[in-house]
Formats: C-alpha cells, structure tokens, sequence
C-alpha cells in the first residue's frame, strides 16, 4: 500500500511539472545553447535548466498562447560588464519565433553580425548597440522583412551602407549613427515604404543628400557629424528640420543650413 502511494504522489510531482514546464522544449534547448556560447554570463544566471523558461527565466518573453519564445533582450545595466566577453552565436538562429531581439550595452560582445541571424523571418525589432561589433551592415538583413525597426547604432561598423535596406517594406526606423561607416548615402533610400526616422550621424560619410529624398514621408532625420557636401536637395520634409541635424559636415549647404557660395 505504501509503495502504491509513493509511486502515485511521483506520478502527481512529474505532472505538475509537466503542466507547468510552458517553455517549448526545443525553444529551451536553444537558449541553454546561447547562454553556453556566451561563456554562461553572470546576467543569464537565471536560466536555470530546472525552471520554465517562460516564467522563471529574465531577458526571456513567451506568446501567451503557443509558448514560443518571442523576445530575446540581453542587456548589461552594471559598470563591470564582467564575465560577458563573446560573439553573438550562431544559435540564435535557433529561436524562429522571434520577434524582438536586443543586444545592448555589451562592450566586450564582438566580431560581425551573425547571417544565422536572417533565419529570424519573424523578428520585427532588431536592436545591437552599444557594442563592440564590426564588419559591414550586412545585405542579409534584407531577409527580414517583417522588421519595422532596426537599431545598430553605437557599434564599430565600417564599409558602406547596403542600399537593399530600402527594400525592407514595413521598415519605420532605422538607426545606423555612431559607427564608421564610409562611402555614400544610398540614392535607393528615397524609396522607403514606410514614413521613416532616419539616424546616419557620426559616421564617415560622403558625397551628397540624395535628391530622391524628396520623396520620402521622413518623420526625423540626422546625418550630422559626417563629410556630406553639396546643396540639400529642396522639397518634401528635408527643410523642416533644423541645423543641428545637418551640421558639422565637410561642405553641406543650403537650407536650414547657410547658402551655398
């Protein structure tokens, strides 16, 4: 009788865990994967293999009703930033079901972005800054094309900006300032879908605003601190913001800048 009770109080122990075990298991396997290439950081402590993902784990967000993994945010809000010194892993690909994914304020997270980050085909928000990431703005990002926002900003990304970016049809915002990125603005990106906040300062850019961004729906714009010259190109929105977006390029004139000479 004893040992009849002992098997059957078992039997209720493991099916309380199961019922309350939300987190999907190949969701779980993937994240465990991503803590282990990160050098198992002090900031995913809590993700602990015993818990359920969904409700235990910080930085980790469920969809209430299939219990995949939609939100990814690992962000270090210390001084030290100890025990985090990695790339972004080639696991992340291994969360489908993304729809927002943050790395920020990480100092000793490196090397270029992931391509396995392109098998996120439902990621909507991208944010990676206030990184030490370098190469390029990859072209692969053009795969993504549920993103509405994308935030590289205050990285070391260098080359030029890849004009597919305007190819992006639901993309609202787009955050490339605080890098080291050369070359010209793409003429493609007055063919934005979307109405668009546009952040290009800080960079080493040159060459001229494209006249194509007449066209644009701009709701802000900045491409100061670059070496843009020549005339802002006159019509749309480009008149309705003031010097400081435009400022502290090599030979950019015209208005709400000076006249050129």
């Amino acid at each position: 009788m004893a040992t009849t009770v002992f098997r059957l109080s078992l039997l209720l122990i493991l099916l309380s865990n199961a019922v309350s075990d939300l987190c999907n298991p190949q969701d779980k396997k993937a994240l465990l994967q991503i803590k282990k290439d990160l050098n198992n950081p002090y900031l995913l402590a809590s993700w602990n293999p015993d818990a359920d993902c969904c409700t235990d784990w910080y930085t980790v967000e469920c969809d209430p009703k299939t219990h995949r993994i939609n939100s990814l945010t690992i962000f270090d809000s210390s001084t030290s930033h100890t025990n985090f010194s990695a790339q972004i892993p080639p696991s992340i690909g291994l969360l489908p079901y993304l729809e927002t994914l943050v790395f920020k304020k990480l100092p000793n997270l490196t090397g270029p972005l992931q391509p396995a980050i392109a098998n996120l085909t439902n990621l909507k928000f991208l944010r990676i800054s206030n990184t030490n990431l370098s190469g390029p703005v990859p072209s692969f990002l053009t795969q993504l094309t549920n993103l509405t926002f994308l935030d590289l900003s205050f990285n070391n990304l260098t080359g030029s900006i890849p004009g597919s970016l305007s190819q992006l049809p639901n993309l609202a915002a787009l955050h490339l300032d605080r890098n080291h990125l050369t070359g010209s603005i793409p003429s493609s990106f007055g063919s934005f879908n979307a109405s668009i906040y546009l952040y290009l300062s800080h960079n080493l850019l040159t060459g001229s605003i494209p006249t194509s961004f007449v066209n644009l729906n701009l709701q802000n714009l900045n491409v100061s601190y670059n070496r843009l010259c020549d005339e802002i190109p006159v019509g749309g929105k480009l008149q309705s913001f003031d010097l400081f977006e435009y400022f502290h390029n090599k030979c950019l004139c015209g208005s709400p800048l000076p006249n050129c000479t």
